[in-house]
């Protein structure tokens, strides 16, 4: 089997959406069985709906294609056939997670609820009913790939014999890459300052609530969301699913028009007024407010972390032992500061990927250089404390698996995990009964699925399709 097939199958196993069928007049709707794989079965309409979604995707379908969707419909019945014979369970939780998630998908591309529902000729709430079985199958499907996937791990041995094939002028050139520790000290919010900020976002809620002041006026002046704060605190058609849980929470327990209480969220406090609801999609206006920590315990802070400098510089303590005491931000402080890639988990960075203070403490510092305290601010824009450690320096260089491990290894499981899945579908095609009638039978395929069916005399056949 080709790698090119399998990559394929994986990206229409794991990735596939699941369109509704549009209300068309092109073809009648006569429904049929195809294909039985094990105890699922392949209908004529499910191959409609993969078509119509290959269409919508701007993929023109011919009879060639049309085989090959036959054939990545098989593989998913392989897969949940095989997912119910070893008990694999879907909760009906990450069934309506996965139907929100591609209902928000749908709404964006059509624009709108309404543009949605008249395409499709049916309600959201209809629509969701309509796809729970289908979802929970392909969930149920990709869980029995992932255990398929689970069984695959490389060896060192086997990372270099990998790198040792690959010919010295293929091999990537690796841009210059740091790893770094941080010690960060940045005062908590009390509760003290969260009441006072709920106290004066209660204040402004009631000029706004009493026609004192505008929603637009207390937004632009007061809010601390970027995203609305120049758009009367505004956002317009939003599907249900897409802000915390807190704010839609006070979306839908607030009439239209009125003005919720000050509710709390990740973000800071907020109020809002709703003006449009209808069903999943809503608009609502809302002014945050962020609590901050006092300014003098920032002072306070700053001279901490220059005493702490100064015992760095005079040995009279480490720096692990100073992050491990001193470190306000939990997510490096167990790991000795040390901070991870988001990206891939690991420790480097590339130059390119590092915030812009950072890399210039970073520059002018050799591996085992400590920076000098220096204020910050983080996403949030609240101020903090930090030093810096430069632990290793890596130079640009052709990808070899001394500096470049992980990257060959990533390269080497993957065609692993195709082998894997190549070999699973072969023993478990061999497994299992398969049948596939017209207008498929005849397909050329790249699986050994064994057909099984009626030919223009009446006589069951039984054929292993060759790939061509």
């Amino acid at each position: 089997m080709t790698r090119t097939l399998i990559a394929g199958l994986l990206a229409l196993c794991g990735l596939t959406h699941l369109w509704a069928q549009p209300s068309s007049d092109a073809y009648q709707r006569i429904d049929g069985i195809v294909a039985v794989v094990g105890d699922e079965i392949v209908l004529s309409s499910d191959v409609r709906d993969r078509v119509t979604q290959a269409q919508l995707e701007g993929r023109e379908v011919s009879a060639d294609n049309e085989c090959g969707l036959i054939e990545s419909i098989l593989f998913e019945k392989l897969l949940l056939h095989n997912a119910r014979l070893d008990s694999l369970e879907v909760t009906d939780a990450e069934v309506m997670g996965e139907i929100d998630r591609r209902l928000t998908y749908y709404l964006q591309m059509f624009g709108s609820l309404e543009a949605f529902e008249a395409e499709y000729g049916k309600s959201v709430a209809e629509w969701k009913a309509e796809f729970q079985d289908p979802v929970r199958e392909q969930i149920l499907a990709q869980k029995m790939q992932a255990e398929i996937d689970q069984t695959v791990r490389s060896t060192p041995a086997e990372v270099q014999d990998y790198f040792d094939a690959i010919p010295a002028d293929s091999l990537p050139l690796i841009p210059e890459e740091l790893s770094y520790s941080e010690l960060v000290m940045q005062p908590e919010v009390g509760e003290a300052q969260k009441m006072r900020t709920r106290n004066t976002l209660d204040s402004i809620r009631t000029l706004v609530s009493t026609g004192k002041i505008s929603m637009t006026l207390a937004a632009t002046r007061y809010s601390e969301d970027p995203g609305s704060k120049y758009k009367g605190g505004c956002y317009k058609n939003i599907v249900r699913g897409q802000f915390v849980p807190e704010f839609e929470g006070a979306v839908f327990e607030t009439a239209i028009g009125d003005y919720s209480p000050v509710f709390e969220s990740d973000f800071g406090f907020h109020f809002l007024r709703v003006t449009d609801r209808r069903g999943e999609q809503y608009s609502a206006c809302h002014v945050l407010m962020k609590p901050t920590f006092d300014p003098r315990a920032l002072e306070i802070m700053a001279a901490t972390i220059d005493s702490v400098s100064v015992q760095l510089a005079l040995g009279e303590t480490s720096f692990d032992a100073a992050v491990l005491r001193h470190s306000t931000r939990e997510a490096t402080r167990n790991q000795k500061g040390q901070v991870v890639n988001p990206r891939d988990g690991g420790a480097r960075f590339g130059v390119d990927e590092l915030d812009p203070n950072v890399f210039f403490l970073l520059q002018d510092l050799q591996p085992g250089d400590v920076s000098a305290p220096v204020q910050l601010v983080d996403e949030d824009n609240r101020a903090y404390w930090a030093m810096i450690r430069l632990e290793e320096r890596f130079p640009a260089h052709r990808a070899n698996p001394t500096d470049d491990y992980a990257l060959f290894q990533q390269q080497v499981e993957a065609d692993m995990r195709e082998e894997a899945l190549s070999k699973w579908i072969d023993k478990r095609i061999g497994e299992t009964f398969v049948r596939v009638d017209d207008p498929y039978r005849d397909c050329a395929m790249d699986m050994p699925w064994l057909t099984e069916s009626i030919n223009a005399s009446g006589t069951l056949r039984r054929t292993k399709n060759q790939a061509p």
